[in-house]
Order: C-alpha cells, then sequence, then structure tokens
C-alpha cells in the first residue's frame, strides 16, 4: 500500500511540476515579448540561410519549395543551401526543380559531401554559410505563414545580433512555448558554441537540443507568426518513404535517447556558454 501511495503522490507531484512549467513559460514568453515590442528598434532586412540536407527526397523538396516561394515576401536574399551525399540518386531530379521558372529568384548552393548524422550536416552548412540567420529545415515541411521571410527580420530586429539567439516558430505543437521542431538561429550562436546542434546523436534530438538549450539560457523568444506544418512520416503513412525507413533501423531513437539522458552536463555547460 505504501509503494501505492507512493506512486500515486508521485504521479500528482509530476502533473502539478508540468502544469507550473506551461505557467511559467507561457507568461513568461508573453511579457518578454511585449517589453521586446517595447524595445524594438527600427526594422532590419537580413540575409537567411535554409540549410537543407536531403536526400532521395525531391518530390517533397519541391512541395516545400512552393510553399516557402508563395510565402515569401522577398526571395532575392534567400539563400538554399542544398547537401548531398556523393551517390544521391535524385540529384538530375533536384537539379530540374531548382531551375524552374517559378524559383529564378531564389539563390542556390550545392554542395556534395558525405557526414554522418543531421547534426554534422547542418554544422557543415552552417559553419560555411555568409548570413546572419540560420534555418535549419526537414524535406517534410511547408511554409504555412505569408510573409514568414518579414516575420524574421522583425523578431531578430528585436534583439543584439551580436549575440547568441533564436527564434522559436510554431510548428503546431499543443504548447508552442515548449518546444519548437524548427527553430531559428543566428550565427552567433554557431560562433559561440561552434556548432548549431550537438553532434553526439546518431539522428534525432536536432532540435531538442537547441530547444533545451534555449530554454536554459532563456536566449530565446517564440513568434507565432512564423507557422510551419510537418507531415511526419510517424503518423502520415503516404509520407513513409526509403529514407525514413533507412532512419528508423537499428534502434537509433531508443539509442539516441539514452545519449540524451546522459547529456545533462553538457547541456548545462553549454548553456552558460550562451549566456556568458
Amino acid at each position: 500500500m505504501a509503494n501505492k501511495n507512493r506512486n500515486i503522490f508521485q504521479s500528482i507531484n509530476k502533473d502539478i511540476l508540468k502544469g507550473f512549467k506551461r505557467i511559467y513559460w507561457y507568461n513568461y514568453l508573453r511579457l518578454k515579448k511585449v517589453l521586446l515590442s517595447l524595445n524594438s528598434k527600427d526594422l532590419k532586412k537580413y540575409n537567411i540561410s535554409i540549410l537543407y540536407p536531403t536526400r532521395e527526397r525531391s518530390a517533397k523538396f519541391n512541395r516545400m519549395l512552393n510553399s516557402l516561394i508563395v510565402n515569401c515576401n522577398d526571395p532575392s536574399r534567400i539563400n538554399i543551401m542544398l547537401l548531398f551525399d556523393t551517390d544521391e540518386p535524385d540529384l538530375d531530379k533536384y537539379k530540374q526543380i531548382i531551375n524552374g521558372k517559378l524559383y529564378k529568384d531564389l539563390n542556390f548552393q550545392i554542395y556534395i559531401k558525405d557526414l554522418k548524422n543531421h547534426a554534422i550536416r547542418n554544422n557543415y552548412l552552417a559553419n560555411i554559410s555568409n548570413d546572419p540567420i540560420l534555418f535549419p529545415v526537414n524535406d517534410d515541411i511547408i511554409f504555412k505563414s505569408e510573409n514568414w521571410d518579414k516575420y524574421i527580420d522583425k523578431e531578430f530586429s528585436k534583439i543584439n545580433m551580436n549575440k547568441p539567439y533564436c527564434i522559436w516558430t510554431d510548428t503546431g505543437h499543443k504548447y508552442p512555448y515548449l518546444h519548437s521542431d524548427f527553430p531559428i538561429l543566428n550565427k552567433a550562436w554557431y560562433d559561440k558554441l561552434g556548432y548549431l546542434s550537438s553532434e553526439i546523436f546518431n539522428h534525432w534530438y536536432f532540435d531538442t537540443w537547441i530547444c533545451d538549450l534555449s530554454i536554459r539560457s532563456k536566449k530565446f523568444h517564440l513568434s507565432e507568426n512564423i507557422k510551419i506544418y510537418q507531415y511526419s512520416a510517424h503518423s502520415i503513412k503516404e509520407e513513409v518513404d526509403a529514407t525514413h525507413l533507412r532512419l528508423i533501423r537499428n534502434d537509433n531513437s531508443l539509442k539516441d535517447q539514452l545519449i540524451w539522458e546522459e547529456s545533462l552536463p553538457i547541456r548545462i555547460t553549454d548553456a552558460k556558454k550562451l549566456i556568458n
């Protein structure tokens, strides 16, 4: 009976802590948004790097690209940095897409290099980018917000771009102030840490790591005006493809969960670097 009561108490206590966490971050970010708006300076216009490692997903790339351009205010400052493996079978299909008339105002950069995992690929692109804004994306998303790039300008104009910072997009979570699947970072974040997200995982936890450091350092805020929708293969059967099946082999998600749990000291240390 004692163990049963203790388990019930622990469950209740856990729910209470979750409730306080939601209330705290909801109110903290609302207040921060007000203060940032009061102190906001002139609107600045930034060049934006879309970091885009991809494989065998040319059709999904086209879907994403179409939503990006249709909802973009000024495509001339959007630099799409594509990274392919040396054995990419769909390379010609990708090239055919980017040569379409609809995308003539976008800037494309193609890199071909074999790298081990998702974080290493994004960090590689972040390192060679010359833009102040770094936006890592996936093949399975679409941009839902009209003038999404203007909202990026608006949000980053509120902060000191010489210091690390992250803008959370609204990716459809019930509590968008607790996590964002596609956070946007400034180059100062990469310069301070030497990475956008940790390279210790097999594939997963790229955005989770960024959000964890954001929360610990408070170097972030949420923009509900930048909305992203993800066609997740975990919930949409039609989205399952060869790349998804390759990624879920060998229980990599379970292995990454263990790595995540053991990485707490690193996350604490690196979050402090963002503050100092």
